[in-house]
C-alpha cells in the first residue's frame, strides 16, 4: 500500500478534466486527462488518455499518452508504446517501447543553458 504521506504529495488528473497553468508536485503526478501549461514533479505517468502541451520537469517521467513541448528528464524517460512525445527532450536514461513515438530534438544529459537575448539595437560596441 502507498505510503500516506506520498499521497498527500500527489496529484492525479482524471479523464476528461481539462487544466490549466503551471504545477508543481512534490511527488507524483498522475495524467489521464489534460494539462495545458508547466508541469514540475519528482515523478510524472501520463496515463493513456492523458496529454500535457507545456514543460514537462521530472527525475522519472513515463509516457503512455501524449507530450508537446520541452520535456526534461532528470533520471528515466520511459515511452512506452502508446507513447508520443512532441518537442524538446532532455534526459537521462531513456527507453522506447516498440510503437512508441518522438519526434523533435533529443539530448542527453543536462538541459542547456540558453544566455538572455540581447534586445535588437542594443548591442554592445
Amino acid at each position: 500500500m502507498a505510503n500516506q504521506s506520498d499521497s498527500l504529495e500527489s496529484v492525479v488528473i482524471g479523464d476528461g478534466v481539462v487544466v490549466k497553468g503551471a504545477f508543481t508536485v512534490p511527488s507524483k503526478a498522475v495524467i489521464n486527462g489534460v494539462i495545458e501549461g508547466d508541469l514540475t514533479a519528482e515523478e510524472v505517468l501520463i496515463g493513456p488518455t492523458g496529454r500535457i502541451t507545456g514543460r514537462v520537469s521530472a527525475k522519472v517521467i513515463d509516457v503512455r499518452g501524449q507530450l508537446h513541448n520541452t520535456i526534461v528528464s532528470e533520471k528515466s524517460l520511459i515511452v512506452r508504446t502508446t507513447g508520443k512525445i512532441v518537442g524538446k527532450i532532455h534526459y537521462s536514461e531513456i527507453e522506447i517501447e516498440k510503437g512508441g513515438e518522438i519526434e523533435g530534438a533529443l539530448s542527453q544529459g543536462a538541459e542547456p543553458v540558453t544566455p538572455p537575448a540581447t534586445a535588437p539595437g542594443s548591442a554592445k560596441t
